[in-house]
């Protein structure tokens, strides 16, 4: 509601186009044209008609005010629609969950027009609306703040959440990771529903994401996940002191397997190293239509050869395997950061509906990364730890599957 007021009352003082911007066109309408303050008041009837010089275009969800200034309320994935529009100032509202493109496509115009962006949104973990936080936070040019309900109050001075208030919700079943993200403004708080929210959580508390970069006196393993249109995702990791330390991460799309065993060699030579085993999902046995081989045997022909790990029965299999090897990894954040992002957000699908969450996970682009360390973990196992294996199996074996095909 602030951010709203702030930007029809600049509209005011400065003529010009203005725009505020959310996630999808839908949330725009719901949040500015439908919402209803606590006292009754639309959110768009808070702006005098006076102030106008038309009624409010609903079609188009544009604000003719009298000065001449123009606002347009629309979401990031109708941007392009708004490209070539000489905007002086924006609003990105929920901006953890709007497109970044959508921000990179105005910047050029808001620079020339010497105008003002506002960014607003909800913690997340290696998220751009973080990034776009701690790189700004100590910038003088930028004003920076994280409001929790600790810093939050009405205009009679009381707080608006208060103690009593979160104890209830605890009460009436909200998860704590929710709680910290949306009341306490935490960057580090799990995303609800996220497969690997408490072992990344407990990762971090036992320092073991930090620095962990690549140390010659060990060899380098691999893992991947296949992808060309979808990303093709490789962890690189070593194995000492009981541990395995993820030294780097890479992904890319619509490259081919040779390019990706470049890739691979050039990175072994720059570490001056070398390659113990590179795992595989089972697809890495079929055949590219070009060339009529196996990917396997084309990787094998560019210097790189695979070593084929089986497909669960369930993804919820390997899965569980995954959470048993957490504790035994550490992670190079710096080489690993993206790859990271794609754990904490990789998270079972939601039915709203009927508020249940599935046995499969939500397929988004968190999935390749995942994927990708269930192979390594299966194949270390499978290798290296075989009774522990088939621990496992029986352990996951009771939602009545067998895990292995």
């Amino acid at each position: 509601m602030e951010a709203f007021t702030m930007m029809w009352c600049a509209a005011l003082h400065r003529r010009g186009v203005y725009g505020y911007f959310l996630p999808t066109i839908g949330q725009s309408r719901r949040v500015i044209w439908q919402t209803v303050g606590s006292d009754g008041t639309k959110l768009i009837d808070r702006i005098p008609r006076a102030l106008m010089s038309s009624d409010l275009n609903n079609s188009e969800q544009r604000i003719n005010m009298a000065n001449g200034s123009v606002i347009y309320v629309s979401g990031s994935d109708n941007y392009k629609r708004h490209i070539g529009m000489d905007f002086c100032y924006l609003v990105w509202d929920e901006f953890q969950d709007t497109n970044p493109a959508a921000v990179d496509a105005f910047r050029p115009m808001i620079r020339r027009n010497k105008g003002f962006q506002e960014f607003l949104g909800t913690p997340r973990a290696y998220n751009h609306f973080k990034e776009l936080y701690f790189e700004h936070e100590k910038d003088p040019e930028w004003f920076v703040t994280n409001l929790t309900i600790d810093d939050t109050y009405d205009e009679h001075g009381k707080r608006i959440i208060t103690p009593e208030d979160i104890e209830a919700e605890r009460r009436a079943g909200m998860p704590e990771e929710l709680i910290l993200q949306e009341y306490y403004g935490s960057w580090d708080a799990a995303v609800r529903g996220a497969y690997f929210s408490g072992q990344l959580t407990e990762a971090r508390k036992q320092g073991r994401i930090g620095h962990f970069p690549y140390n010659p006196h060990y060899p380098v393993y691999t893992c991947c996940d296949l992808g060309y249109d979808d990303a093709f995702v490789i962890w690189f990791f070593q194995h000492y002191n009981g541990a395995l330390f993820m030294i780097d991460y890479y992904e890319n799309r619509e490259k081919d397997i040779p390019f990706y065993c470049a890739i691979m060699r050039h990175k072994i030579t720059d570490w001056g190293g070398r390659y113990a085993i590179n795992w595989a999902p089972h697809d890495i046995e079929n055949h590219d239509l070009g060339p009529g081989k196996s990917r396997k045997s084309i990787a094998l022909q560019h210097g790189v050869r695979y070593n084929t790990v089986a497909r669960p029965a369930r993804k919820i299999h390997g899965i569980h395997v995954v959470r048993h090897m957490f504790p035994r990894l550490f992670f190079n954040e710096a080489t690993c950061k993206l790859g990271l992002k794609h754990l904490t957000e990789y998270r079972s699908a939601y039915n709203e509906k009927d508020d249940v969450y599935s046995l499969e996970p939500k397929r988004n682009s968190a999935t390749h990364a995942a994927d990708a360390l269930q192979t390594g973990c299966l194949g270390w196992m499978k290798s290296f730890e075989n009774e522990s294996l088939k621990k496992q199996f029986e352990i996951a074996n009771m939602y009545g599957h067998m895990i292995w095909n």
